[in-house]
């Protein structure tokens, strides 16, 4: 088989590139190992309104185009972030977000790249990529570029000679039922031991989760987060593993005519863990800049280039951000006293990727 352009991941990443650069006749084909896109949920759902995308990434352009997102597709609304510490101190910072229905979301995101001109085939895999050749269980795919968009552990990336991020957080996830009230709420420490949990309310339910430093905490996963919802007294269904890249960007992210994007390529806030803005972003200009490029307008290198000039400054200081956390997290006592140091104003900092000085 042969086409222009293989998407492998279907998630915000790889949507949204196979969206942008379908256009024009541009053949474009996305895979993906799950049988029904969306399922099952293993992130945290939280959209940041864009207005506070515009505060986050203020080299952004039209973030209205990406993120402008239908009620259909949102379970809920929240005005305020409460950080917790591990003595229970409570640091309440205004952040607007949507909490999404994220099944929802990511079949809306394959919808428009499949009216763009993409094809999109569900349960099929990547079995390994060689000299230009991609092989899979839809056989043998010639391309002219390929996208990895399958997430922190690419076997795409390490087949084009790339790296996966280095640092990979274990997460686990689930659907919880009760009332948890309007704020999102985000626990470090105590609860939450060499890591950080989250409750995101959607209503009536939650998704909480739990995000582990396989390096601080000697706890299996699914032990320490079982402790973290007995700790907060709720019931989960739906329970599901993850991986969260949390050491930053990787470099390079093209190599020849692969590109790397979403988590493959590490664009991950890692003080929060977040990834849905930075991988649609990403996907963006991935997805314009192949589409020129088989045009004969652009070299794919431009891709890093345009992506690092939007997001690389916060990605990196929120990195920062973290790896100074990381001193503190082995201690709850020292987490708590550096919490109570940088305050409510320099936590908010941190949240919107900056500088997590307290003046």
């Amino acid at each position: 088989m042969e086409v222009d352009v293989l998407v492998v991941g279907a998630g915000p990443a790889g949507s949204t590139t196979a969206r942008y650069c379908a256009h024009k006749g541009v053949d474009v084909l996305v895979m993906d190992r799950r049988r029904e896109i969306g399922h099952p949920v293993q992130c945290g759902e939280l959209l940041p309104f864009t207005e506070e995308m515009y505060s986050i990434f203020p080299r952004g352009a039209a973030l209205e185009e990406l993120f402008d997102v239908d009620r259909s597709l949102i379970a809920a609304d929240s005005d305020r972030v409460e950080l917790i510490s591990p003595g229970g101190r409570v640091y309440g910072v205004p952040f607007r977000s949507h909490i999404l229905d994220r099944r929802s979301f990511d079949k809306h995101n394959a919808k428009l790249a499949v009216e763009a001109g993409a094809r999109l085939e569900t349960g099929h895999s990547l079995l390994g990529l060689k000299d230009g050749v991609a092989r899979t269980t839809l056989g043998d795919i010639h391309a002219k570029v390929v996208v990895a968009a399958d997430g922190p552990n690419s076997r795409t990336a390490r087949d084009a000679g790339m790296s996966n991020p280095v640092d990979r957080y274990p997460a686990v996830t689930c659907q919880a039922t009760g009332d948890f009230g309007p704020e999102v709420k985000m626990f470090f420490g105590g609860m939450a031991p060499g890591g950080y949990g989250w409750v995101i309310p959607k209503g009536r339910s939650a998704n909480v989760g739990l995000g582990l430093d396989p390096r601080i905490t000697r706890m299996r996963p699914r032990e320490a987060f079982d402790r973290f919802v007995q700790g907060l007294g709720c019931k989960c269904d739906e329970v599901t593993c993850g991986i969260v890249p949390m050491s930053g960007p990787v470099h390079p992210t093209v190599r020849g005519n692969v590109l790397l994007v979403g988590d493959a390529a590490g664009h991950v806030m890692a003080t929060n863990g977040g990834g849905i803005p930075t991988a649609m972003i990403a996907g963006r200009v991935a997805g314009d800049v192949i589409r020129r490029h088989l045009e004969g307008g652009v070299r794919l290198d431009e891709y890093e280039s345009r992506w690092r000039a939007v997001m690389e400054v916060p990605l990196t200081t929120s990195l920062r951000t973290r790896r100074l956390a990381d001193r503190f997290f082995p201690n709850d006592a020292l987490l708590g006293a550096a919490m109570f140091i940088l305050g409510k104003r320099g936590l908010e900092r941190t949240i919107r990727c900056k500088s997590a000085r307290p003046f």
